[in-house]
């Protein structure tokens, strides 16, 4: 285990540049924080290249399950705080290299976000379809960053469990719909109850910007505007909220 204990060390650097979007896209790598999430990645088929660990409490991590490329340092807690991102840190950080997670060809749904901009919101429905065995989120353009920080932290770990498609292009949707796929898009616009439909099948559950809602070129491939009905009379819901109440409708009418 090598020892760093000054700020300037190039590693604590180059980690402190993945905190931008532009070097993590040109690194395929993010930063990680926390025993609970450093553990999923150990067990994930992500590769964890680098562990960082505070002086001060290398002795309860004694037993990490690390492998034989995987690097560990200690820090002194000065230093760490150069890489953290939380304001109370639990002395214990990751650095993890991209991995795409395979599809499987099998029946069910995906999730779509649409130009999703809240970084918690776009954690949660990403944990929410880990939860409800979707088979994969769907991300456009314009959606934020999956491998923001406070996404990273909302997703609970679930980011090294469910594959997440980036589809700048529309291609994947495209070859879905194509194939056979049915694309439910949540819409204020509709009288159609949410509750009323069929969600046994091949289905792609689409929500959209916190704002705007669903874009015109996704709504383009749509099959079926549905509403989630609201008898307290609140004007809208939040878009992961909304998406988990979705998903987990599936799972109950796949449950029957």
């Amino acid at each position: 285990m090598e020892h760093i204990s000054s700020r300037e060390n190039l590693i604590i650097k180059n980690v402190k540049k993945l905190k931008e979007k532009k070097y993590r896209e040109e690194k395929k790598q993010f930063l990680i924080e926390g025993i609970r999430f450093v553990s999923e990645a150990l067990v994930s088929d992500f590769h964890v290249d680098m562990v960082f660990i505070t002086e001060d409490i290398i002795s309860k991590f004694e037993n990490l399950n690390l492998n034989n490329t995987t690097k560990i340092y200690s820090l002194s807690k000065q230093v760490f705080k150069e890489i953290s991102s939380t304001e109370n840190p639990q002395g214990i950080a990751a650095l993890v290299n991209y991995n795409n997670i395979n599809v499987k060809d099998r029946v069910g749904f995906y999730v779509l976000a649409d130009k999703i901009q809240d970084p918690g919101n776009l954690g949660t429905i990403i944990r929410s379809a880990h939860a409800s065995n979707a088979l994969g989120v769907i991300i456009t353009k314009g959606t934020v960053d999956v491998y923001n920080d406070k996404t990273l932290r909302a997703t609970m770990g679930s980011i090294f469990h469910i594959p997440i498609i980036q589809d700048d292009e529309l291609t994947f949707l495209r070859k879905l719909v194509d194939g056979g796929f049915k694309l439910l898009v949540s819409s204020l616009d509709t009288d159609k109850n949410f509750f009323d439909v069929d969600l046994k099948g091949e289905i792609i559950i689409a929500v959209g910007n916190e704002g705007a809602g669903i874009s015109n070129e996704i709504m383009e491939f749509s099959s079926l505007k549905v509403k989630i009905p609201m008898p307290g009379g609140a004007e809208s819901l939040n878009v992961s909220a909304a998406s988990s109440i979705m998903m987990f409708e599936v799972v109950r009418q796949n449950s029957l």
